[in-house]
């Protein structure tokens, strides 16, 4: 019988805060042999539960050879670029007259499907509003298109694939006879979503576009997780409601930055607390420094950070300018011909609902006015 240990382990004390927190996510993805993670920032310690104590040695060997990765690389700290102001007026709650309440939640299920059915009807018409044309994708795609988009390449950790068992007469007759199903079983040329968007650069491959393209889309999304992280707000299969635009750079760069000052609009009328906010992907290996120093110092890659109460904060939502980088793996040009330029805003439904339960409960009467007409 095995046994859960603490290990305490000390970091550099050259390190910075942003390769420390470096540190800490890749360790999460690093090994199974953890069941926890948390970091000191007051002594730059690792404080880690172990699923054994016998593998003390090697996750202490892990943390300093990750440690030695991120000791080279560059990094460069996160930047906030909005806070709400301080004493602004609470957000309105509650139905006006003579509008009535809204239905009733009566408990905390009910609430979570209201609330995700409206956020994903508030950001809908926020799409609608700027122009961006609907589309339903399925919650499979084909690998041969993300490895153009190099997704597992670069995050291997967060891959969902996807099992089959062959059409084939003997196999399926073991498996109905209960052979295992790893030594049957082969891998399928799909693979889960980690992003509904990454359709739309498969359906518009080869496309010379005319004007600026807009599509908004919804749907399921799959990222695999760390089992011990895994609740409230972080999920391995979530809800996502996206806005993609494409066309030359200045038409994108200016959709996203339209999306995302009406979202921190939003965001304010809503009465919620947090930041806006430079980003980078969540990169795995060291080699990719480079493009996570990109992306914060071109700031390609806005998030708005929520901060709920008991002190908990994460991200319902980021604002992408990725350039021509998709569009040119899969051949999508301006109208002259020259390689299109791409982007998106992506919203967790799932996240924004947890967020609004946490600042102001299951009962719908107590929930801010600005979203009740989506609650119907």
């Amino acid at each position: 019988m095995t046994t859960s240990a603490a290990l305490i382990h000390q970091l550099p004390e050259t390190f910075t805060e942003a390769r420390a927190r470096t540190v800490a996510d890749r360790l999460i993805y690093s090994t199974e042999a953890i069941e926890a993670v948390r970091l000191e920032l007051d002594d730059l310690a690792l404080h880690v539960t172990l699923t054994d104590e016998r593998a003390r040695a090697e996750v202490s060997r892990l943390i300093d050879e990750l440690a030695a990765e991120v000791a080279g690389a560059r990094l460069t700290a996160q930047r906030v670029i909005r806070r709400p102001a301080a004493g602004r007026p609470a957000a309105v709650t509650g139905a006006a007259e003579p509008t009535g309440p809204p239905p009733a939640a009566p408990d905390r299920a009910a609430a979570r499907t209201v609330l995700r059915r409206a956020y994903d009807l508030l950001f809908l018409d926020l799409g609608r509003a700027a122009g961006a044309v609907e589309r339903s994708y399925p919650p499979v795609i084909r690998r041969e298109e993300m490895d153009l988009c190099q997704y597992v390449e670069t995050f291997p950790q967060n891959a969902y694939l996807v099992a089959e068992l062959p059409h084939d007469r003997p196999r399926l007759e073991a498996v109905r006879g209960g052979a295992a199903l790893v030594d049957n079983s082969r891998l399928s040329e799909y693979m889960l979503n980690p992003a509904q968007c990454f359709h739309t650069y498969a359906e518009l491959a080869r496309t010379r576009l005319t004007e600026c393209r807009l599509l908004t889309m919804a749907g399921d999304c799959f990222r695999h997780e760390v089992p011990w992280r895994v609740g409230g707000h972080r999920l391995p299969a979530f809800s996502m409601r996206e806005i993609v635009f494409l066309g030359t750079p200045d038409q994108v760069e200016k959709a996203r930055d339209t999306l995302m000052d009406q979202v921190w609009q939003l965001f304010l009328a809503l009465g919620l607390e947090g930041r806006l906010e430079t980003a980078t992907d969540p990169f795995y290996f060291s080699e990719d420094a480079a493009m996570r120093q990109f992306q914060l110092l071109a700031e390609v890659k806005y998030e708005l950070v929520v901060e709920v109460p008991g002190g908990q904060s994460y991200a319902i939502g980021s604002f992408n300018n990725i350039r021509d980088s998709l569009c040119r793996e899969f051949g999508i040009t301006q109208p002259n011909g020259n390689t299109a330029h791409s982007g998106c805003a992506a919203f967790g439904l799932d996240r924004w609902v947890e967020a609004t339960l946490a600042r102001y409960g299951e009962d719908p009467a107590g929930w801010p006015r600005r979203l009740l007409p989506f609650c119907r």
